[in-house]
């Protein structure tokens, strides 16, 4: 049982070494002569510009953090 077990771990190690690489379907992505449809931009929804503002002073600042209520 054991020389069979052996065998089996032997054969699997074995099948992991080989070299033989299946063929890719259509063109091969390394191809530099395939044309490709040029890239587009697409803004994505709810992005803020991040643009350089000018500093707030430090009652603004407080304005925006203070609770609602008072």
């Amino acid at each position: 049982m054991r020389r069979v077990a052996a065998g089996v771990a032997f054969s699997a190690l074995l099948a992991g070494c080989t070299t033989t690489v299946p063929p890719i379907a259509g063109r091969h992505p390394a191809d530099a002569s395939v044309a490709v449809a040029t890239p587009s931009y697409v803004a994505v929804s709810g992005a803020k510009p991040l643009r350089p503002v000018d500093p707030k002073g430090w009652q603004d600042l407080n304005r925006q953090v203070t609770p609602k209520g008072h």
